[in-house]
């Protein structure tokens, strides 16, 4: 089976991998055993529009492209009634799957060979060899989000990523820089770097995403004037960073110290190693327990990260087994969950007023409001006005 949808690796698979490891279920399984594959039907879209357009239209907003599933479902009259809706979104994602499979069937073969890593690992390695085209939401949609890149480095965390750069930014940046000066520019959140300055041209390329990359071959005379790529001024970028000392090792470094800051709560811990043989054992055998309608079983784990998912677990399907101790440490745990001042119990309530107040809001959104409302307040006297340890 292979699971895909519309931008679903980035937003629907996370959502998914997030929900079973929080409930002490394998988040990856699915994904690859009996078999299975994930893909993702966004950056085909964007593909086919940058590089084969014919048998589709292609809708603008302004004069630049637009790749939402609902306007690609409206400009080429495919059904899709109630946009968000989950099965409308779904016979829209087939609808138009079917016809790039119809209108462009090579480009739609070889994008679904890109759920194999071997494929992505024979243009992307060894570093540095091949011009590719790479195709992602990152860049902009005036170039119908791709841009020409070579790999030039081995992430140095993350076995299954490459770095790479793109050929059409600013390369004299990456080859005169200090390690430090290109990390600064490139972790520099957006709010504080503004408009003026520009994110140096590094881009992580993930081989577990399927991310779209292909030969630069497959971009033909009449793509390159379309797109505004100068394949002479490509060429000549790749030759200066092959010339850049010690590129691979400087540009490796800036990624060492990792992308983000580690989360200092288990729940947003899912990144922070993959889960070892024995606790996956232990989570399978409480999940069969609770399938099975048998009692909390008091698993020990090895990864901290479980012993606390567990106890949060433990509170959500069985909280009349907790001892007063394990009550008294997840009231404490919800009440700060709920004073937390940007998404905290207070900012959900202003944020669900603000909505009650609109006069343009329909009955049933209406209903949808006042019972979070409801939930709001009740979760309040139960974890903050009343709550009990005991």
């Amino acid at each position: 089976t292979c699971v895909t949808g519309f931008n679903n690796i980035r937003f629907d698979d996370e959502f998914i991998r997030y929900g079973f490891y929080r409930n002490l279920i394998d988040p990856y399984g699915r994904e690859w055993r009996d078999g299975n594959s994930r893909w993702d039907l966004i950056d085909l879209v964007r593909a086919s529009g940058a590089l084969r357009p014919d048998g589709l239209e292609w809708p603008l907003r302004d004069g630049t492209p637009v790749f939402s599933l609902e306007q690609m479902a409206r400009a080429n009259n495919l059904q899709h009634e109630n946009a968000h809706d989950a099965l409308a979104d779904v016979e829209a994602t087939v609808a138009l799957a079917r016809v790039i499979k119809s209108c462009q069937p090579e480009l739609y073969t070889y994008a679904l060979s890109l759920r194999q890593k071997t494929t992505l690992g024979t243009l992307l390695l060894p570093v540095g060899e091949r011009i590719c085209v790479h195709v992602s939401g990152i860049y902009p949609n005036s170039g119908y989000c791709l841009t020409p890149i070579v790999s030039v480095a081995r992430h140095p965390i993350i076995d299954n990523r490459v770095i790479a750069v793109d050929l059409a930014g600013d390369i004299d940046f990456i080859c005169e820089s200090s390690v430090q000066e290109i990390r600064n520019a490139v972790f520099m959140p957006a709010a504080q770097r503004g408009r003026a300055v520009t994110r140096p041209p590094l881009v992580t390329v993930a081989f577990n995403q399927c991310p779209f990359v292909a030969p630069i071959s497959v971009v033909r005379k009449a793509d390159a004037d379309r797109l505004h790529i100068d394949l002479e001024r490509i060429q000549r970028a790749q030759e200066t960073l092959a010339n850049c000392p010690d590129l691979a090792e400087r540009v490796a470094s800036v990624y060492a110290e990792g992308e983000h800051d580690p989360p200092n709560d288990p729940e947003y811990a899912l990144y922070d190693g993959f889960i070892n043989d024995a606790d996956r054992r232990t989570s399978e055998r409480l999940q069969d327990a609770l399938r099975n309608g048998n009692a909390w079983m008091n698993e020990e784990f090895m990864d901290p990260r479980l012993a606390t998912l567990s106890q949060r677990l433990k509170a959500r399907v069985r909280p009349e087994e907790m001892d007063a101790d394990e009550r008294r440490a997840h009231v404490e745990f919800v009440r700060q969950r709920l004073a937390d001042g940007d998404n905290g119990l207070d900012a959900f309530l202003r944020e669900l007023q603000i909505w009650q107040r609109k006069d343009s809001l329909e009955a049933r959104d209406r209903e949808v409001v006042e019972a979070l409302i409801g939930h709001a307040e009740k979760l309040r006297t139960q974890f903050v006005t009343n709550a009990s340890i005991e």
